[in-house]
C-alpha cells in the first residue's frame, strides 16, 4: 500500500513549529495534540458511515455516523500520548490502547515492555507516533497488532525518514502509513536529520 505524505499547509506549519529549540514543553505537547486532531479527516477518508435513527426537534431521521467503538487509538508510550489524546477528544467513543516499546541505543533493536489494549480483531487501529526513524519500534508494534487480525491498521507520523518508511512499508504492505514531513538521512545512532535541519528527534525525549 506504500505511504502517503499529508502535504497540508496547516499540518506542515504545525510540524515545522516543533523544530525550533526555543519551543517550550507545553507548546510542544499542545502542538502534537492539535496535529493528532487535525490529521483525522485525512486518515478517515473513505470510511463508511453507519446509519442510525436520531430523534431531532423535527422528528425521527436517519443519519450516518462513524462506528467509533470499532476504532482503537493505540498510543506508543510516551511520545505519542499527546497525538492520541487529540484524536480521542474528537472520536470520544473510540477505544484507547497503549503499548510501550523501547529501542536499545547500542544495538538499535526495539523491544516491547508494556501492552494494554482490548482485542483488536475486526477493528480499525490508528497508531500515532511522532517520529519514524529506522522504523524498528513501529515494526515491533505492528507485528503485535497484526497478530490479532484487525480490519485496518493506520500509522501517522509528524516526521519520517525514507529508510523508516521503506522498512515499514516493505514489511507491512497492508498497513496504511501517513507522514506529514520526510527528513532525509539517519545518523550513526539511527536518528533522523541533523542540527541544521532542526529535526525534533531528541526534542521528544526532553519534552516528556
Amino acid at each position: 500500500m506504500g505511504f502517503k505524505v499529508l502535504n497540508n499547509p496547516l499540518l506542515v506549519h504545525l510540524v515545522n513549529s516543533l523544530r525550533p529549540k526555543s519551543v517550550k514543553p507545553f507548546e510542544f505537547r499542545a502542538t502534537l495534540k492539535e496535529i493528532g486532531k487535525l490529521s483525522l479527516p485525512f486518515l478517515l477518508e473513505g470510511f463508511n458511515l453507519n446509519p442510525k435513527r436520531v430523534l431531532t426537534w423535527k422528528g425521527s431521521y436517519e443519519f450516518g455516523f462513524l462506528e467509533e467503538e470499532k476504532i482503537v487509538i493505540l498510543a506508543v508510550l510516551r511520545a505519542s500520548l499527546p497525538m492520541a489524546e487529540g484524536m480521542l477528544e474528537v472520536l470520544k467513543n473510540a477505544i484507547a490502547g497503549f503499548v510501550g516499546a523501547k529501542r536499545d541505543e547500542k544495538t538499535l533493536k526495539s523491544y516491547i515492555y508494556y501492552r494494554r489494549y482490548p482485542t483488536l480483531e475486526g477493528k480499525t487501529v490508528i497508531i500515532p507516533d511522532p517520529m519514524l526513524a529506522t522504523g524498528s519500534t513501529m515494526e515491533l508494534v505492528l507485528e503485535e497488532v497484526l497478530k490479532e487480525n484487525p480490519k485496518r491498521v493506520i500509522t501517522l507520523h509528524c516526521v519520517a525518514s525514507p529508510e523508516g518508511l521503506k522498512n515499514v512499508t516493505d514489511k507491512f504492505p497492508q498497513v496504511e502509513v501517513y507522514t506529514i514531513a520526510i527528513d532525509q538521512g539517519l545518523d550513526e545512532n539511527g536518528f533522523i536529520g541533523d542540527l541544521r535541519a532542526k529535526t525534533p528527534q531528541n526534542r521528544l525525549r526532553k519534552q516528556f
